[in-house]
C-alpha cells in the first residue's frame, strides 16, 4: 500500500528539481546555477515563488497517495482502486509537469536568449512514467468492464 506514495513522492521530487534546477542548468550551460537564478532575479522572475509552487503541486499528489493508501490500509477501499487511484495520481503529474515547467521556462528562455522546451532527459522519463500508468489504467478499466455481466441476462 506504501509503494503508490514513494513512487508519487519520487516523481514530485524529480519534478521538482527538473524544473527548477536540471533544466535551467542544462538550457544555459554556460553559467552556474546560481548565476542563472541571479540573472532570473535580475530580470524580475520570482523564482522562489515558482519553486514554492512547485513544490506545493508536488505535495498535493503525494497527500493524495497517501490519502488512497490509508483508505485502503483502514479497510474502507479496496486494493484495486487504492492503486487504481494511485495511477491516476501518476498520470496526472504529466499535465501538472507541463503546466509547471511551462512559466519558469519561458523565463529562462527570455532572460537568457536559449530556446525553450525540455533540456534534460528526465522531463520525458517523467512523461513515460505517467503515459505508461494512464495505459496501465486503460488497460484494467476495459478489462474489468468487460468481465462485469450486463445488467439484463
Amino acid at each position: 500500500m506504501w509503494v503508490g506514495p514513494v513512487i508519487v513522492g519520487v516523481y514530485a521530487a524529480v519534478m521538482v528539481m527538473t524544473i527548477a534546477v536540471w533544466d535551467p542548468e542544462a538550457a544555459v550551460p554556460g553559467l552556474r546555477y546560481q548565476q542563472i537564478v541571479a540573472g532570473l532575479g535580475e530580470a524580475g522572475v520570482d523564482i522562489f515563488g515558482s519553486v514554492v509552487n512547485l513544490i506545493v503541486w508536488g505535495f498535493v499528489g503525494l497527500v493524495l497517495a497517501l490519502v488512497l493508501s490509508i483508505l485502503g490500509l483502514t479497510g474502507r477501499v479496496g486494493l484495486v482502486p487504492v492503486i487504481m487511484g494511485h495511477l491516476l495520481v501518476i498520470a496526472g503529474g504529466a499535465p501538472v509537469y507541463f503546466f509547471g515547467s511551462f512559466s519558469l521556462g519561458i523565463d529562462v528562455a527570455d532572460t537568457f536568449a536559449v530556446s525553450g522546451g525540455v533540456h534534460v532527459p528526465t522531463g520525458d522519463a517523467l512523461y513515460a512514467v505517467s503515459g505508461v500508468a494512464l495505459v496501465v489504467l486503460a488497460v484494467v478499466g476495459i478489462r474489468r468492464a468487460a468481465n462485469r455481466q450486463p445488467a439484463l441476462v
